[in-house]
């Protein structure tokens, strides 16, 4: 198969994309998950009026006709035996706490004074209704308070709680299976011999995974050997909905990754893809198993999980929009395209709109990663691409 540009890689790939099955999650573990069901607001919220200041609940009206208004109760939150407050009447009231019959306005404790027993109210203007959180301001029962396929953060977590919803229904993660590939590989912490480098590989695509909730399946570490690499990828694609696969897929005499998934019966879906880093990026499906042989460089690896795999898992989570995480940014500085390639550079996003193409962009170089929030996506001929062209900038 001939080389496929970006855009066609990216067209193949939301093809495939389908919602993984619905579970019930808790709502202590939905974090990182996208609902799979509309939510409904089971009550209202304020279920009841309620003091959003510490000070004094009255009724307007006593202060409009200038009576002389007398503290008689005392309102903490979580009271829920009231007074009825009489005609110039007014409560001590705290943040949170119930409206008792009779009240329909607060003033902050800062701009009262109370003597003897009788409330001074020293705001110079004021309006009926002031400081009171009214019942269903935010929601009321019935109303649609999440929609499907919306992503739950923190904030997400803590509205629902607010419901008193312990329970929500939401996509389930896919499995995500990880070989490494290579002899020279050695692990972390081990002294190396000559020939040898240290695998990053596997911890960085696990962390990448975190970062998305998505704890994965522990990583396959394959030596170049034919029957080997056929076992280990016969056996993840019995467990795993995405297999990652790094090393291994170009055209070396010791590269046996592409052969062992066509021994595998993966279909392939693209392979070779125009652009710099990451062009031998394989991309392919058994029944409804997916398979991303990825470089073998750490740098191409990375990037090439941002631009294809991330968006990929997004979608099978329930992400309805997973390859619109781009901007159109303007270049901080000149930039030499020295080839016809699609160039996905590590790039720094500043607040002002500008972009800056970092520098060691080499395959094998992973510093620019430190500092790096995007990628920038030039494409086109060879080139000066000019301080404050725009650019496509995908966000990581």
């Amino acid at each position: 198969m001939n080389f496929i540009t970006i855009q066609e890689a990216e067209t193949i790939i939301k093809k495939e994309i389908f919602q993984m099955p619905t579970v019930e999650k808790p709502l202590s573990e939905a974090l990182h998950y996208y609902t799979a069901k509309p939510v409904y607001a089971p009550i209202d919220v304020p279920p009841f009026d309620n003091s959003a200041m510490d000070g004094y609940a009255f009724a307007y009206q006593d202060y409009v006709d200038k009576k002389e208004i007398k503290v008689r109760h005392t309102i903490q939150a979580g009271d829920t035996r009231l007074p009825i407050l009489q005609l110039g009447e007014a409560a001590r009231i705290f943040t949170g706490a119930m409206i008792p019959e009779g009240a329909d306005t607060v003033v902050m404790q800062e701009n009262t004074k109370e003597e003897n027993g009788i409330l001074h109210i020293e705001e110079p203007a004021f309006d009926k209704g002031q400081n009171i959180r009214p019942k269903g301001s935010q929601s009321k029962k019935g109303d649609l308070i999440l929609p499907e396929n919306i992503l739950i953060n923190p904030g997400t977590i803590g509205m629902l709680a607010g419901f008193g919803i312990n329970k929500v229904d939401v996509f389930s993660f896919p499995k995500v299976g990880i070989i490494i590939t290579g002899n020279e590989l050695i692990e972390a912490g081990k002294p190396l011999k000559e020939g040898q480098i240290y695998e990053s590989n596997a911890i960085t695509l696990q962390s990448a995974l975190r970062e998305q909730g998505i704890e994965a399946q522990p990583p396959i570490r394959v030596q170049d050997d034919r029957e080997a690499t056929f076992q280990s990828i016969k056996k993840s694609l019995e467990t795993a909905d995405v297999l990652l696969i790094t090393g291994g897929i170009s055209v070396g005499e010791y590269d046996f990754v592409k052969e062992s998934l066509e021994k595998s019966g993966v279909e392939e879906l693209f392979y070779k893809v125009r652009q710099k880093p990451g062009k031998p990026l394989f991309f392919g499906k058994k029944k409804n198993r997916f398979v991303f042989a990825l470089p073998g460089n750490p740098a191409p690896v990375l990037v090439c999980f941002y631009r294809y795999v991330l968006p990929f898992l997004e979608g099978l989570k329930g992400n309805p929009s997973p390859f619109e995480n781009k901007i159109i940014a303007r270049l901080s500085d000149d930039y030499n395209k020295k080839n016809e390639l699609t160039n996905l550079l590590k790039g720094l996003l500043g607040r002002d709109g500008t972009v800056t193409v970092l520098p060691n962009q080499e395959s094998y170089k992973m510093d620019a990663f430190v500092q790096a929030n995007c990628l920038v996506e030039i494409s086109g001929e060879k080139r000066k691409v000019v301080k404050n062209e725009k650019v496509i900038v995908w966000k990581i």
